[in-house]
Parts: C-alpha cells; sequence; structure tokens
C-alpha cells in the first residue's frame, strides 16, 4: 500500500478489498480505477510502482518472522530430484516480489520456471502460460491432465478448473473450508503435512 501511495499519490480502495487469489496487477486495477485513474495510467507507471514496492518488501520483510505451511519443505525436497517433475509457481504476484518472498524462506530455488503477476493480470490465462513454459523446458508437450494446481483460494481451484489442470485445494488460507469444498478441487487436504499422500496423490 506504502509504494501505492509513493507511486500513484494514493491506495485508493486498496485497503477494504481482498487480495486473496489475485494478481498484482489486478489488485492495482481494483484499488485505482473507481478513484478515477486509468488502466493506461496505472501501466505506465508500473515500473516506478515496482521499485518502490520491492524496495519496501526488501526491508519490511527482515522485520517479520515468516511463517512456512506445514509440509512445504519436505514434499518440495521430495520432489525436486524427480526427473519427470517440474516445479513450478503460478502466483499473482510480481516476480521478484516472488522471488523476495521465497528467498526469505529459502523456497524459490526450488522451483525451475514461473508464472507471475507481471506476465497476465487474469489468473486463469496462468496455466496456459505456464504450460507454454513447461513444455520449452522439457521440450516436449505436457498435457493438462498432467499437471497439478496446488492453491488455497477458490480463484486457484476456477483456473485449475478452466483450463483442464488437476486442482489440490490446501485449507491453509483465508478461504474457508466450505467455500474450498463448494468449488469441487479433485483434491482437498487440511494442511499438507502429509506429506506421503500428498505426494503419492501427484504421481499416482
Amino acid at each position: 500500500m506504502e509504494a501505492t501511495v509513493e507511486t500513484y499519490g494514493t491506495a485508493g480502495q486498496m485497503d477494504s478489498i481482498p487480495f486473496q487469489g489475485k494478481t498484482d496487477m489486478l489488485i492495482l486495477y481494483e484499488s485505482l480505477k473507481p478513484e478515477g485513474i486509468s488502466e493506461d495510467e496505472i501501466k505506465s507507471r508500473i515500473n516506478t510502482l515496482k521499485k518502490n514496492y520491492l524496495s519496501n518488501l526488501q526491508r519490511l520483510i527482515q522485520q517479520y518472522t515468516v511463517e512456512i505451511m506445514p509440509g512445504i519443505p519436505d514434499m518440495l525436497e521430495t520432489l525436486s530430484p524427480i526427473e519427470d517433475v517440474t516445479l513450478g509457481l503460478l502466483t499473482g504476484n510480481f516476480s521478484d516480489g516472488a522471488r523476495i518472498k521465497l528467498s526469505r524462506v529459502n523456497l524459490f530455488e526450488y522451483f525451475t520456471i514461473g508464472v507471475f503477476g507481471d506476465d497476465t493480470d487474469r489468473r486463469n490465462d496462468m496455466p496456459e502460460i505456464a504450460r507454454r513454459r513447461i513444455n520449452r523446458y522439457h521440450n516436449t508437450t505436457i498435457d493438462f491432465s498432467d499437471i497439478f494446481i496446488i492453491g488455497d483460494t477458490q480463484f486457484d481451484i476456477e483456473c485449475a478448473q478452466k483450463s483442464g489442470a488437476r486442482s489440490i485445494a490446501v485449507g491453509t488460507g483465508w478461504t474457508e473450508e466450505k467455500e474450498l469444498l463448494s468449488r469441487n478441487p479433485d483434491f482437498y487436504f487440511r494442511d499438507l503435512r502429509d506429506t506421503r499422500t500428498v505426494i503419492d496423490t501427484i504421481l499416482n
């Protein structure tokens, strides 16, 4: 929010809209367009916004304890050496923001590809971008049915379903279990602490 004020002179409605599951660009649009700032104007200052935001994030993230959700390090550690598994990030964060956040807990290094808020403001476009990057990385063609999208919001489930990927919903975020289950994910876990079961779900 501080970087948005520094760049655009206002945070608009940023303190009243939910961020969960949205891209950074969409959050900016929803916050600033109702205040009369056009999409073109938002885009014209985006490099300045990123510079301010990343500077603030790099400084502030050192002041807080960052909690890793149960099971995630073990799952990444187990999956990363497997030859026919590609670990990728599908996140609405700007790419450098994701790098700063995950590097703070030494997790960024596990991911070989990524799709970020820099690539599109629409989360539902991300799986297709990811598939193209996976295909280039492996020099092959991967079906969406071989892609798992793991997330803790209804938007993660939706983008998997829209593309034909498989969804694993996790109840460690702000979205209630009832809401996640109502979206009919392929799989649901309250958390990922039962690493063996989660990995077997992905590999089998």
